[in-house]
């Protein structure tokens, strides 16, 4: 439980429906400073969930997740944008932290399910095998997110409001009376106080980033900048370089700090390696049916092939070529049902196919 709406509305459901509900939230690791109002582990989150857990009937417990979090998310976070890439902390905090915390403490109390308030849908196939989906809200769905969850935490998980909208759910928490039905949405990395991701770096790991060259796809110097971590594939703004045409940046080099950048048309992408692939349905043959793929958190997913190599990594071919492809990030494998085939970490991009 966090607080929230979507939470609070999951655990209301269970109880409602007959299940055995105990109310868990984590403890994460955070900045201190800062008065965001959505911060996910604040006092005040931690008071607004047991007070909803009051109201359901249920108990409350708070776990001290708060250096595995630091270990598992925010170092490989920071190390991550060091090296050039753009990493997805929330991707990585679920199988590495959240999952796993919450499935030994309910190995403890003689849990059989963890649930939470995703919006996502979980079905079992004819071998009770779980079958991973897009949930009903398209705008909400966060089946991307979860695909990085190992196949056997998924067979313990509930997504109670995987057939529900936004709209339903608040709905249901207001006819409910539950405290948080009004409350805001939470947006930015939970764990940095400002929301400025660049700020936090500069606090990290500030004595570690330096400036470098602006150059173009045949490795003419353009310009400085202040630092790989401060600039993302695609971006555009703060690319101080004269010229008739704007400058976007189509990739970075850790080794000499050298940040390409080039045209518009320049930053297309037709194939991707995806490291570290989390098969969900590994039976899925990769020329049975139409695949498509998702490599932003909010785009449109796109029609694809993929290849699985001898190394473990996966090819992926789009049907047409994407923009704004970023190393770090994850992409999401789905068939025509809109069910998650797999996902990995984007390692390389190639622009020039």
């Amino acid at each position: 439980m966090s607080g929230g709406v979507d939470s609070s509305v999951a655990a209301y459901l269970l109880k409602r429906d007959g299940y055995d509900v105990v109310g868990v939230m984590l403890k994460l690791w955070a900045e201190e400073g800062g008065t965001r109002d959505n911060a996910c582990c604040s006092l005040a989150s931690v008071n607004d969930a047991r007070r909803v857990a009051a109201s359901i009937g249920i108990p409350f417990y708070l776990l001290d997740a708060a250096p595995s979090f630091y270990e598992k998310v925010v170092v490989p976070f920071i190390e991550a944008y060091l090296r050039g890439e753009t990493p997805n902390p929330c991707a990585d905090c679920n199988p590495l932290v959240r999952w796993r915390w919450l499935l030994n403490y309910a190995n403890l109390i003689g849990a059989k399910y963890v649930a939470t308030g995703h919006y996502a849908r979980i079905r079992r196939d004819g071998s009770g095998v779980p079958v991973l989906s897009r949930g009903a809200d398209r705008r909400k769905d966060q089946s991307y997110v979860l695909s990085r969850i190992p196949i056997d935490a998924l067979k313990r998980s509930l997504f109670p409001l995987g057939d529900l909208t936004k709209l339903e759910v608040r709905q249901i928490a207001k006819a409910a009376g539950l405290p948080s039905s009004e409350k805001k949405e939470s947006q930015d990395i939970c764990f940095i106080a400002d929301g400025d991701y660049r700020a936090f770096l500069r606090r990290r790991a500030g004595g570690r980033i330096r400036p470098g060259a602006f150059v173009d796809p045949a490795g003419k110097v353009l310009g400085e900048h202040d630092g790989l971590p401060f600039y993302t594939i695609g971006q555009r703004k703060g690319i101080r370089i004269p010229g008739p045409e704007p400058k976007y940046v189509l990739r970075k080099n850790a080794q000499d700090q050298a940040i390409t950048v080039g045209g518009r048309e320049d930053a297309l992408v037709e194939r991707i390696r995806l490291r570290n692939v989390n098969w969900l349905r590994s039976g899925t043959d990769p020329a049975d049916g139409k695949i498509f793929a998702q490599p932003r958190y909010k785009s449109v997913p796109v029609g694809a092939r993929f290849e699985r190599q001898p190394d473990g990594s996966v090819l992926v071919q789009f049907s047409e070529p994407q923009p704004a492809i970023a190393p770090g990030q994850i992409c999401a494998l789905y068939d025509d049902s809109d069910q998650v085939i797999a996902s990995g970490t984007i390692n390389l991009i190639n622009l020039s196919i």
